[in-house]
């Protein structure tokens, strides 16, 4: 007696086929809004350096992917520095952390030194390994000439104080013998000057709020904070 095979080879390569069609578009139409992250900054633990957590947030029904793009800034050229890709899983209703160590540059003598900013941006899916987007490129050409005249301010501003403790140091000279009468003569010098300093401080602060204000979904830039000796 023959046994009847009902179950042909083409057959078992169209339905596998069909089942993974159907589970790609099913991932493809996953609603990841239930996903999201947080950039936080930790307590201050160094003057070299300062530190970031980034905090994804689960509150899907089930388990979710993820990849970062995390861009460092070179603080002089903002260009990118460095480029890390984490990965990982998170469970429903689970947060995962990655921490994120910014250094300043090296000297105490650097003006206004301040720590290395950085763009991130994270990708999700059900069934693989995400691709997320690295926009740090696209998004520093456009802030480029807000970039130039914040550089601009700050080398007139660098002039300005430099002129600024020249002159205390002809008007007030310290002896070392009357710490008081120093004082109390830079005081004033200094805030003869006040005015253009703080122009100085204010068109900074305006030129940054404006970079700030760029594609703030996809550009914003965390970090760049003032460094303290």
């Amino acid at each position: 007696m023959k046994t009847l095979n009902t179950c042909s080879y083409p057959a078992v390569l169209v339905l596998v086929a069909c089942l993974i069609a159907t589970f790609a578009v099913q991932a493809a139409d996953v609603d990841f809004s239930c996903m999201s992250y947080k950039v936080w900054p930790k307590s201050h633990v160094s003057t070299q350096y300062t530190s970031y957590d980034i905090v994804i947030q689960n509150s899907c029904p089930g388990s979710v992917y993820w990849a970062m793009c995390i861009e460092r800034l070179d603080p002089d050229t903002h260009k990118v520095a460095e480029t890390h890709n984490p990965t990982g899983f998170v469970e429903a209703d689970k947060t995962a952390r990655v921490n994120l160590n910014l250094f300043k540059k090296p000297g105490d003598d650097v003006f206004r030194n301040r720590f290395q900013e950085f763009y991130v941006d994270i990708g999700y899916t059900i069934d693989k390994l995400p691709q997320p987007v690295c926009y740090a490129k696209q998004c520093e050409a456009k802030k480029a000439p807000l970039r130039a005249q914040i550089k601009a301010n700050e080398s007139a501003w660098k002039k300005a104080e430099k002129a600024l403790a020249a002159q205390i140091a002809k008007d007030c000279p310290d002896t070392g013998w009357d710490k008081e009468s120093f004082a109390d003569c830079s005081a004033e010098v200094r805030n003869s000057s006040d005015n253009d300093m703080d122009a100085y401080e204010a068109k900074d602060r305006e030129l940054r709020d404006q970079m700030a204000a760029i594609d703030p979904e996809t550009c914003q830039v965390y970090s760049g904070n003032l460094a303290t000796r």
